[in-house]
């Protein structure tokens, strides 16, 4: 590689299988296979800057054996980059295991593994989300007006008064509104992340024929006006507990992770009313009961008077 201008597409792969194709388009780099995702041209420019100034010293070994060990081997690597070139031709740099504060390297086709300090296999990140702007959708959390959530469990309408307070539409005699689950509903909003783009076509597999959750929400604009955004969730992919997204403010569909749209597919209106306090059952007073025992007194003995017996005089002889 001669300069990072000439280098029109890059390919990373990782040990475990991961890959990204970056491709670019004029002056911007974009995400390939995804209708070409906006790319961060400047991560990458920097990237290949690194790549274009490595220094071919110190030397660590010229000898093929080595390359497992030291994760440079071409059927065993940390990272294999393929820069492809202007002119149609491919090179390829091996990025493998840290040593002493540096990183082995090595280029495709050559033999000479070298120790660089100037670039890691950190760099070469092989997982899409490393080159772009994670960030799908971020409504300002403060600008928000009203919100209304539907899903399997009903439809719930929010609104905030003058005053800055929210309520919930419709709430009956006794229900008292609790703004917490509503507060992390908004900050979801307020900046929700992708995993990865996956194009402009919506297909079957999305989900999104029958969404699992519907969100409609009306902020402030700048301009003193009202925008509506709306984001529709997509069926869980519970083998990467994920859900397919798309926005109103994005013509791309893009694969989330379950946390950040979980609440807004299962929450119920319970969920968002105080807790009523059980009822407490009054105790029974306790009646004192007088009870009279009748305790029987036997009949009086009477008692016969002891009538001492008269001794019989006996005959004088």
């Amino acid at each position: 590689m001669r300069t990072p201008a000439n280098v029109t597409a890059i390919r990373i792969l990782d040990e475990t299988g991961n890959r990204v194709d970056l491709v670019k388009r004029g002056d911007a780099w974009t995400v390939a296979e995804t209708d070409d995702f906006p790319a961060d041209s400047s991560r990458i420019d920097s990237f290949l800057t690194k790549v274009a100034g490595l220094k071919t010293n110190p030397l660590v070994t010229r000898t093929s054996a080595s390359h497992k060990r030291l994760e440079v081997a071409d059927d065993g690597f940390a990272r294999r980059v393929d820069l492809t070139q202007a002119d149609g031709s491919t090179a390829t740099l091996f990025i493998g295991s840290a040593s002493g504060g540096g990183t082995h390297v090595r280029a495709g086709g050559q033999d000479e593994v070298y120790l660089t300090r100037d670039l890691g296999s950190f760099d070469a990140n092989a997982n899409v989300n490393g080159w772009i702007d994670t960030t799908y959708l971020s409504v300002p959390q403060d600008k928000v007006t009203s919100l209304t959530l539907e899903n399997a469990n009903g439809t719930l309408e929010f609104e905030k008064d003058a005053s800055g307070n929210w309520t919930l539409k419709d709430l009956a005699a006794g229900e008292v509104f609790n703004p917490n689950n509503l507060t992390t509903l908004l900050t979801r909003l307020s900046s929700l992340a992708m995993i990865r783009p996956l194009g402009k076509a919506d297909k079957p597999e999305y989900g999104l024929g029958q969404p699992t959750a519907v969100v409609t929400v009306k902020a402030n604009d700048d301009s003193g006006g009202t925008k509506t955004t709306v984001l529709r969730v997509g069926a869980k992919d519970d083998e990467s507990n994920t859900y397919v997204v798309i926005s109103s403010e994005s013509p791309y569909y893009v694969r989330v992770a379950g946390f950040s749209v979980e609440d807004f597919v299962t929450r119920t209106r319970q969920d968002f009313l105080q807790a009523q306090p059980t009822p407490t059952a009054t105790p029974e007073a306790t009646v004192t009961r007088e009870t009279t025992t009748t305790v029987e007194v036997p009949p009086t003995l009477e008692i016969a008077p002891t009538v001492e017996a008269t001794p019989t005089a006996r005959p004088t002889p």
